[in-house]
């Protein structure tokens, strides 16, 4: 899709969906006039300009006291002074695109992975390599995290706050059933749903999603497990293979043994795990948090969720995950990019991450942050910090019609699990479909 035409289509969805968003649910953060001297040599060579940094987690009740004291904190230096405007998680991607086509001004933004598929084709945001600096980069963060932000060799969003989704469970009802550690490959996870569904009937032993593109997200780590794809590098489709039918016919199983159970969502999973009735699920670094929200006491979190590599296929395969995240990006029509440049590192700084992770548990990016005695006293941040390093971006990720190929997915998976169709016939569909929806 061409970028006038995706950027038509955003558009046009913005108006139909709410024409009132741009003034509506706009807010500002003033900057602080204090008079405080800028400690860093580069910032204070830099000429002062004031700065406009957009995003949805300055607008939301758990996120937008540290963004305001993120801002604040860097105000006070006395060099260039940054405002916030945001919107909803939901409207965030539509404005952005209307901003970059009017003459608002615009620095810098919050995205998540999947926004950024879409940003990205556009052709608005700025090679991070030149506004940050390519040596920078490869000094002080890792490539797995550097990876998700990369497009056709260019580094077109810088990580923010990287942790790969992969699985959780309940170590209270795994020690019912003689287990004091996870299952480490897909066989021992196997045996160990069997004598879950023994145990107690009731339960559902993997709250894997089977419903909503979820369903397809959830999919994609088994996948790669089974030594499949959606996509090669250069982004031809490549979902006919033994693996994926051999990864559809390992669901097809757990489906009929009923250790995984139709119609579940991520929300579904959440709530059912929080009551005791999901022994593992798929969800990423915030689930422990989700699991308090959810009605589990913090005295209680300890002993009933905890992060987990996936199940490997045999001993020695890397266990599989799927890169999530918030991402930063620098617009190409900002006039100031070096000094956006200078409050991104301001926000990813060590100090400032490390804050974000005690009030929110987002997982730092710097590599000083993530060695840092916060981190590595603390089991939960630590573990998912491992499962990280191995991350891989979902493949649909980057694409601007990634819901539409998730959708695919999840209608041929669902056909196998419910017995319309075999593997084979699911695998040979998904190809021409998914083929025909990349032409």
């Amino acid at each position: 899709m061409k970028a006038k035409r995706l950027a038509a289509l955003i558009l046009a969805g913005a108006m139909a969906v709410s024409t009132t968003a741009c003034g509506s649910s706009e807010s500002a953060s003033s900057a602080s006039s204090a008079g405080a001297v800028n400690s860093s040599a580069e910032s204070s060579a830099l000429e002062k300009a004031n700065l406009v940094w957009a995003g949805w987690s300055g607008e939301e009740d758990s996120t937008k006291a540290i963004v305001k004291e993120m801002i604040d904190s860097y105000n006070a230096k006395g060099g260039s002074q940054v405002g916030w405007v945001g919107w909803p998680w939901a409207d965030t991607q539509q404005q952005l695109v209307i901003r970059n086509q009017g003459s608002e001004a615009l620095d810098i933004a919050q995205v998540d992975i999947g926004m950024f598929g879409a940003l990205s084709e556009m052709g608005i945001l700025a090679d991070m390599n030149d506004v940050m600096g390519k040596d920078y980069l490869a000094e002080n963060y890792d490539p797995a995290a550097l990876k998700v932000g990369q497009v056709d060799g260019k580094q077109l969003a810088m990580p923010w706050s990287i942790a790969s989704i992969s699985m959780v469970y309940n170590p209270t009802l795994l020690s019912k059933v003689g287990y004091t550690e996870p299952p480490k490959t897909v066989a021992e996870f196997e045996e160990c749903l069997k004598k879950l569904k023994e145990y107690d009937k009731d339960i559902i032993p993997y709250g894997v999603a089977t419903k909503e593109a979820t369903m397809a997200t959830d999919f994609q780590p088994w996948l790669w497990t089974f030594g499949g794809s959606l996509l090669d590098d250069s982004g031809k489709v490549t979902i006919k293979s033994d693996a994926a039918a051999k990864a559809m016919d390992w669901y097809k199983s757990l489906k009929d043994k009923d250790y995984i159970q139709m119609n579940i969502t991520r929300a579904d999973a959440r709530q059912l795990f929080a009551k005791g009735k999901i022994a593992f699920y798929d969800d990423a670094i915030a689930s422990r948090g989700v699991a308090k929200s959810n009605g589990i006491a913090d005295a209680d979190l300890d002993n009933s969720i905890k992060p987990m590599k996936r199940p490997v296929l045999k001993e020695g395969d890397t266990p599989q995950s799927a890169m999530w995240g918030h991402l930063l990006v620098v617009f190409k029509k900002s006039a100031h990019q070096q000094q956006a440049a200078d409050f991104i590192k301001h926000v990813v700084s060590e100090e400032q991450s490390l804050k974000y992770l005690k009030s929110n548990d987002m997982l730092p990016v710097l590599k000083t942050a993530l060695v840092s005695e916060d981190v590595k006293k603390n089991d939960w941040d630590n573990t998912w910090v491992g499962i990280t390093q191995n991350g891989r971006t979902l493949e649909f990720a980057k694409k601007s019609n990634g819901t539409e190929l998730n959708n695919i997915i999840v209608e041929e998976l669902q056909g196998v699990l419910l017995g319309q169709k075999t593997s084979a016939a699911a695998v040979d569909s998904l190809d021409q479909r998914l083929n025909s929806s990349l032409d």
